[in-house]
């Protein structure tokens, strides 16, 4: 793009949104490229202006495979190498997010995984939450931290790498506490791991976690060869349980799902007894 197209470009999207090739162009002009130990070497030494060429360099790509970004022209930009970018650029997380959302409509791969501690008030939810059980779940539905209810109606959730998809799908014991496995659970798990696996593709972690359920069950097998269904969540999702807990009486439940807005990585999930079933 040249000069004259960039001061005349637009500074908003026809869609409303702030144009990205805008925003590039901005980050781009605040990074001082004479303290960057990536171009230190380079000849001639770079001046203070860092310019599309050592974007190009810095991220492993030709300055027109970058500029194309810069420019906002539709390819097939891989997550490496925006991830790439947003470190050239030296951007923030909320920037990076802005990034991969302008240019793949997704986030991206490693937002949030950085983070492991908890955010206070996430913690303090939690913790506080003392009616009902509640745990946090990451999106291959790693158990990151369950209260103490939790952990009394469900002891594996408190067992080391306790996996929500694994022990519901997997453990003889779900079988016997989740009534009606096959069609509460079983098939709602799965259209859950469907949808998340189709939008994380890179994500191997999530993709060695359906292999595994898929390897190891033949209900599950037979169940994913024939449905199609997709579920992005369970949220309001109702089902019946028999647990330890509660002497071995049947009690309905209803999940329900929020994403914590300081880690949209995880899920806070609580579960609350269904109307008229007071003596859970």
């Amino acid at each position: 793009m040249s000069e004259l197209e960039a001061a005349l470009e637009p500074a908003v999207h026809r869609d409303g949104g702030e144009s990205i090739s805008r925003l590039l162009r901005a980050w781009r002009a605040r990074v001082d490229a004479r303290h960057l130990p990536e171009l230190r070497g380079v000849f001639p030494r770079p001046g203070r202006r860092l310019s599309q060429k050592h974007v190009a360099r810095m991220t492993g790509v030709s300055e027109g495979w970058y500029r194309a970004l810069e420019a906002g022209r539709r390819q097939d930009f891989s997550e490496n190498f925006l991830l790439r970018v947003a470190g050239a650029l030296r951007l923030s997380e909320a920037e990076t997010l802005t990034l991969f959302m302008a240019v793949t409509g997704r986030r991206p791969p490693e937002f949030g995984r950085c983070r492991r501690d908890l955010p206070p008030g996430v913690k303090a939810l939690l913790e506080q939450q003392v009616s009902y059980p509640a745990y946090l779940s990451d999106g291959a539905w790693n158990i990151v931290a369950a209260n103490s209810l939790m952990g009394e109606w469900f002891p594996w959730a408190l067992r080391p790498k306790a996996n929500l998809m694994r022990w519901a799908l997997l453990d003889p014991e779900a079988r016997e506490q989740m009534l009606d496995w096959e069609d509460s659970c079983a098939r709602v798990y799965l259209a859950m791991l469907r949808v998340a696996s189709n939008s994380n593709p890179g994500n191997t972690e999530l993709h060695d976690l359906v292999q595994e359920i898929l390897a190891s069950d033949a209900d599950c097998r037979r169940i994913w060869a024939e449905e199609y269904d997709v579920v992005e969540h369970r949220d309001g999702h109702v089902f019946r349980l028999r647990l330890p807990y509660h002497g071995g009486a049947e009690v309905r439940v209803t999940s329900h799902v929020l994403l914590p807005i300081q880690r949209p990585d995880l899920r806070f999930v609580f579960i609350t007894p269904l109307e008229g079933w007071a003596g859970v």
